[in-house]
Formats: structure tokens, C-alpha cells, sequence
């Protein structure tokens, strides 16, 4: 039995609504034509879709998977018909960018620019989250690529499609405006061990920033946990404690505008890198293509970010 994009819209629709009978008032058919083609779908894959329950359907492992795929092949018919009717002309259809939220403020502003400038017939649609976050979008096919750092623990990126490098950026230390060490070159992981500490716990960054104190033999006395970055900025400028970060700003003051220190870590602690991740092992549309080149050219223009190649 073929397996059609109808089949795939029609599953697509019953997975994201949960019921035939949404699916059906969402795709304006009716509720027999909506589950005959799921039910065609199951016996052309050989696979359980759904699991019924009494309020609904619940994918199961094996149809969790293939909503991924299912995804992936409607949008690209989705652009195909956007790109078909505009041969020669602009380059058209939607990018979908998941970003790690510490990243994305330096990234997705100029870069959404720069596309709406250099090609406007591109929708950008763009999330942020932490770095399970975006590995269950991309495995769920809800983004084309997702950017963010390469940890090199957890989930093995190679594992989910492919790894791009776009950047690095060193850890540096955060210091209230008065501090001892504030004016100095560097500081020392000891010598933050001895402050009161502040995590910057975005998963998965805490577990980062905690190993670069026990790699050392250290563990820091911490005060408090924030995964937010302005937040982190305005504890350590009111004085609270001292903190480690990569991302960095260009001006040094909290929202509140309270200055703090930026001072390099004694010993360069080795750059993290930043990577693009796109699902599955297949060639990278034009639409990401592009997307990557003017991501690594926003990010090397960055404060303090350091092109792929300098890694």
C-alpha cells in the first residue's frame, strides 16, 4: 500500500488535536475519512499509531517517531509549493530556528533582520529553551535547526542529525563592581570558590559551570540558582555573589543599571563551542544554508565570540 501526503496531514492533525473528531473539524472532513486514512497509514507502516484512551489518542513510541518524519515531509511539500510557483525568483517558505535562550539574544535579533532584508519571502519562526528543549523539537521535526552549545555530555549530538560549528566563547567571571578582584586581569577558580556563588542553572549549564570547579578539585559555595541571565546580571550587580557565564553583553550593568565586572578566568579554560544542529542526516536545505552562514558571520561579530575555525 502507498502512503500519501494526505495520509501524513490527516495523522498530523489527529496527533497535534488528540481526536478524530477535532482533526476532522480542523481539516473540514468528515470523522470516517479522517480515520480511515490514519488507519490506511498504520497497515502501509506495518505500526500502532495510537494507543486509545478514553479521552483521546496518545501516540505511541513507534508513532512518535514517525510524526517526527511526517513533519519534516509536509513541510517540505509545504515549500515546495511555495518555491514551485517562483522558479527564478526569490527564495521562499519557512525556517524554523530553535535557539538556546542564552544564545538567542545575541543571535536572533540581527540575524531575523538581516533576513528580512536579504530575503523577505522567508517566514523566520524562531523558539527558545534549554538544551533538552531544543533536542525535543528536533526530534520532533518542530524545528529545521536548532543552535546551541556543544556541552559534550548528555545526548551525543552526532546521535540526533548534524553538527555544525558556528562559533566558540570562553567561560568568564562575573563580579560585583566592588569587588577585590573586579579591576584585576583574571581571577582564579579558587579564588570564586571562596564567594558566595551564583549558578547560572539553564539546563544543561549549571552541570557545566559546576565541573569546571570540580575538574579543579573545587566545588563552590552557592547562594543561589537563577536560569535566567538578566537575573543572574542583577544579583551579582547588587552585590549577592559572584557567578560564571559564556554568553556575554556588551555593556556591563544589570537592567537596573548597576555596573559589575567582567574578568577573565585565570588558565583560559578551554572555548565551548557553538554548534547549529539539524535533525537527521540529510542535506541541509538552501533555507538553512543560509541560515548558517549568517549565523556564524553575527556570532564572530559578537562580543567576544570566536569564529569556528579559532576553536
Amino acid at each position: 500500500m502507498t502512503i500519501t501526503f494526505r495520509q501524513l496531514e490527516h495523522f498530523a492533525a489527529v496527533a497535534e488535536l488528540g481526536t478524530v473528531t477535532a482533526a476532522a473539524q480542523q481539516l473540514h472532513l468528515s470523522q470516517s475519512a479522517v480515520s480511515t486514512a490514519v488507519s490506511d497509514l498504520e497497515k502501509a507502516l506495518k505500526v500502532q499509531l495510537f494507543i486509545r484512551q478514553a479521552r483521546g489518542l496518545v501516540l505511541t513510541r513507534d508513532g512518535q517517531s514517525i510524526l517526527a518524519h511526517a513533519r519534516q515531509l509536509l513541510r517540505d511539500v509545504d515549500n515546495l509549493e511555495h518555491n514551485a510557483g517562483r522558479l527564478g525568483q526569490e527564495l521562499t517558505g519557512t525556517l524554523h530556528i530553535g535557539c538556546y535562550a542564552t544564545i538567542a539574544p545575541v543571535l536572533m535579533p540581527r540575524l531575523v533582520a538581516e533576513f528580512a532584508e536579504s530575503h523577505p519571502a522567508i517566514e523566520i519562526r524562531f523558539s527558545e529553551g534549554s538544551r533538552s528543549d531544543l533536542l525535543r523539537q528536533l526530534m520532533k521535526g518542530e524545528c529545521d535547526v536548532a543552535v546551541m552549545y556543544d556541552y559534550r555530555f548528555g545526548d551525543e549530538l552526532t546521535e540526533v542529525g548534524n553538527v555544525v560549528p558556528l562559533g566558540s566563547v570562553r567561560p568568564y567571571a562575573l563580579l560585583p563592581a566592588e569587588h577585590h578582584r573586579a579591576t584585576a586581569g583574571e581571577v582564579s577558580l579558587v579564588d570564586l570558590a571562596q564567594e558566595p556563588f551564583i549558578l547560572f542553572d539553564l539546563e544543561p549549564a549549571g552541570e557545566y559551570f559546576l565541573s569546571l570547579f570540580s575538574a579543579a578539585g573545587l566545588a563552590p559555595t552557592v547562594r543561589f540558582r537563577t536560569a535566567s541571565f538578566e537575573v543572574l546580571r542583577g544579583l551579582v550587580a547588587q552585590g549577592l555573589g559572584c557567578s560564571l557565564l559564556s554568553q556575554r553583553a556588551r555593556h556591563m550593568a544589570s537592567l537596573e543599571g548597576l555596573d559589575y565586572a567582567a574578568v577573565e578566568l585565570d588558565g583560559h579554560p578551554e572555548a565551548l563551542d557553538i554548534v547549529a544542529v539539524t535533525p537527521g542526516h540529510r542535506n541541509h536545505s538552501q533555507r538553512v544554508q543560509l541560515f548558517l552562514r549568517q549565523a556564524a558571520e553575527v556570532l564572530s561579530t559578537s562580543p567576544r565570540y570566536y569564529p569556528a575555525a579559532e576553536r
